[in-house]
């Protein structure tokens, strides 16, 4: 199906062999922590014989690599047991490392095998302890106090973390043999480019809901109390949880169970690990064993259903400062999958935008950071909000010709100041939207380099008998595969190059090797013949509004210290770290560590008082809100990260400034 369908399909021979190969091992083992060098020697002798085996000369790897899979996990069970038996010596003079090269580097023998897990429970066991220090203001905690009170407890919560992660693969609740299929065919469709999947029925599900306003979902949020018990957070109305009637906020979850399986328990589990759990998703239902807070524990089976996504939804807010901005945040380009009449976050935005309108706002801030992409044709659609008519952006596919891609409505909604933030998670869909109203001189770009991902894919029913290769409701499993390239007005492309901004603003991600340049089997960027229909309106002024942004960035103390982290993080990147599993070594380490997590975070330490705005929600919002105690908790924790957020700030302060200059300003603009 990829040969027959993808963009350019490279050859299956002995270089998509190895690559193929060493996704296997990298998805199986991405820590090195199960199998030795000797069995990944015995595993390689086929590393250059996977395409013959495909094209059928015979069928030995998928069988051996299986067993040999499954004995180095009921292996690591039986290390995780006896490594955490007796108490961490941390009087040892060793460390862990971490390295940003991407070379396999097994154990050679089974006693080093055992001596890289006793070091990962030993960082793991300080980590925690150096979480427990920080956590006493009086500064009374130290290290041997936390060893005294807490060795023996986090030891053994490392233990049952360790042996659920294991437990969660080999009871997995489509059948380890499942998963390993699974886990081998993707590598196979990853082997032509990084974003070709396979899709079992339940990768489907989670990957629509990616993409949808719809989830299938419980209904319910898990957090952590003060006692580190997981406890309900919210219930959401009109899901399955709440249709149970038996279920409150601040039930505390004792164990969970797919039914037909082994119950897991929760004791000393994380919030994370209970979410990995009830992420495998399963035809059947899940058992839930809460405890209530009358002390009675109550048991209830509970089976996924569609319920609105809010972290997908469109959201709008008025900022309230020198002028009134509106803003909206788009997470993701969403459609309803197999229906034309459902949700488009297009539509969806344009209904934000005539709320705003009715606020008298002075320009428009459309957040697209974090914003993976999603539908192209969602994408136009935005894209048209904005923009009269015209061309948006260039396809080509596996026939090589190329195909202009039009403003499927004439007209805007909207043709006020725009800015569009973008950072380097914003992908594919975000790129297309950026990058047209880049080339049309109709919006300023604000932040930093996009991913670079500028290629589309199709999902396909792996069907060669009925010749309808279209997935439906019904499908199971399906392939997403690469059909077409995209190119912007100018003839360029976002492929591995991304989208530059207007206005470019300091991120400290930048220090990190995640985009699409860095992928393998990356596909290459190529240009195209300029469009030469497409009519840009005036250039915006972007040389002036980069010179006061920068005069700002300058004299702010958050950008200058991310900026000093991305010295930092660069820095680092060209060594192999290694990490003292000492506490004075760790403590050190652990110090800069959070402090350039906080820095990456971008929610800044600026004064209340020196705040460039007040945002809210808008007034037909809030009406809406006043019932629903639900959607306003989370409104309200909205309201707190955008006031918080230093790159909206600055957004809003290149808003202002686009508005305040006169008409008569000199123009340079800079794509």
């Amino acid at each position: 199906m990829i040969e027959k369908n993808h963009l350019s399909p490279r050859p299956v021979d002995d270089s998509f062999s190895l690559s193929m190969f060493n996704n296997i091992i990298r998805s199986a083992d991405p820590g090195q922590r199960l199998f030795t060098n000797a069995e990944y020697k015995t595993l390689s002798a086929y590393r250059f014989s996977l395409d013959d085996e495909l094209q059928g000369k015979s069928w030995a790897f998928l069988d051996l690599f299986t067993s040999s899979y499954k004995k180095a996990l009921t292996r690591a069970d039986s290390i995780i047991a006896t490594q955490t038996q007796k108490p961490f010596d941390f009087s040892i003079d060793e460390s862990v490392t971490r390295s940003r090269q991407k070379d396999l580097n097994f154990s050679k023998d089974i006693p080093s095998l055992c001596n890289r897990w006793l070091r990962r429970f030993k960082y793991l066991a300080l980590d925690q302890m150096y979480d427990i220090v920080n956590a006493d203001t009086t500064g009374k905690t130290d290290f041997k106090t936390v060893i005294a009170a807490h060795e023996a407890k986090l030891r053994e919560h490392i233990k049952a973390t360790e042996l659920r992660a294991i437990k969660r693969i080999t009871d997995n609740p489509e059948g380890f043999e499942n998963y390993v299929s699974e886990l081998y065919l993707n590598a196979l469709a990853e082997g032509f480019d990084p974003h070709s999947n396979y899709f079992s029925a339940h990768e489907k599900e989670d990957f629509q809901a990616e993409l949808s306003t719809e989830e299938l979902s419980f209904g319910l949020d898990l957090d952590e109390n003060e006692n580190g018990q997981i406890v309900i957070e919210q219930i959401t109305p009109g899901g399955p949880a709440w249709k149970s009637g038996d279920l409150n906020k601040g039930d505390q979850l004792l164990s969970l169970q797919w039914e037909g399986k082994e119950a897991v328990e929760m004791e000393g589990a994380t919030v994370g690990e209970a979410y990995a759990i009830i992420s495998q998703s399963s035809g059947n239902g899940m058992v839930f064993k809460f405890q209530k807070a009358d002390g009675t524990q109550k048991i209830v089976i509970l089976k996924k259903e569609k319920i609105d996504n809010e972290e997908n939804i469109v959201k709008s807010f008025v900022l309230k400062g020198e002028k009134k901005i509106g803003y909206i945040l788009l997470p993701g380009f969403y459609t309803e999958w197999e229906n034309e009449s459902g949700s488009s976050c297009a539509n969806d935005v344009a209904k934000e935008i005539v709320k705003l309108k009715k606020e008298n706002i002075e320009g428009l801030i459309l957040d697209l950071r974090f914003n993976g992409g999603g539908s192209v044709g969602e994408a136009l659609q935005l894209i048209g909000i904005f923009i009269d008519e015209g061309p948006l952006a260039g396809e080509k596919g596996k026939d090589g010709k190329m195909i202009w891609m039009k403003d499927p409505n004439r007209g805007t909604i909207y043709n006020g100041p725009l800015v569009l933030m973008i950072n380097g998670q914003s992908a594919s869909a975000s790129e297309l939207t950026a990058a047209a109203l880049q080339d049309y001189n109709r919006a300023v770009i604000v932040g930093s380099n996009s991913y670079g991902k500028a290629t589309m894919q199709e999902m396909f029913v792996p069907d060669t008998v009925t010749g309808n290769p279209r997935p439906t409701n019904k499908s199971r499993d399906v392939i997403k595969i690469t059909t077409g390239k995209m190119y912007r007005l100018n003839g360029e492309t976002a492929q591995l190059n991304g989208v530059k901004p207007d206005i470019i603003l300091p991120d400290a991600f930048d220090g990190i090797d995640y985009r699409e340049k860095f992928s393998p089997a990356v596909l290459p960027a190529e240009t195209a013949t300029k469009n030469n229909y497409y009519k840009p309106l005036p250039p915006l002024p972007i040389a002036e509004l980069s010179k006061r942004s920068e005069q700002r960035i300058n004299n702010n103390e958050d950008f200058k210290e991310i900026k000093k982290a991305l010295e930092y993080i660069r820095t680092q990147n060209e060594k192999t770290e290694a990490i003292s599993l000492k506490w004075d070594g760790f403590e050190k380490w652990s110090k800069q560590n959070q402090y350039l997590w906080d820095v990456m975070k971008g929610e800044g330490k600026t004064e209340v008082s020196n705040k460039k705005y007040t945002p809210d929600a808008n007034s037909l919002d809030k009406a809406l809100l006043a019932n629903n105690e639900y959607a306003k908790e989370i409104n309200d924790r909205w309201l707190v990260n955008i006031a918080d957020d230093i790159y909206i700030q600055e957004a809003f302060s290149v808003l202002c400034d686009l508005n305040n200059l006169p008409k008569t300003t000199t123009i340079n603009n800079q794509q």
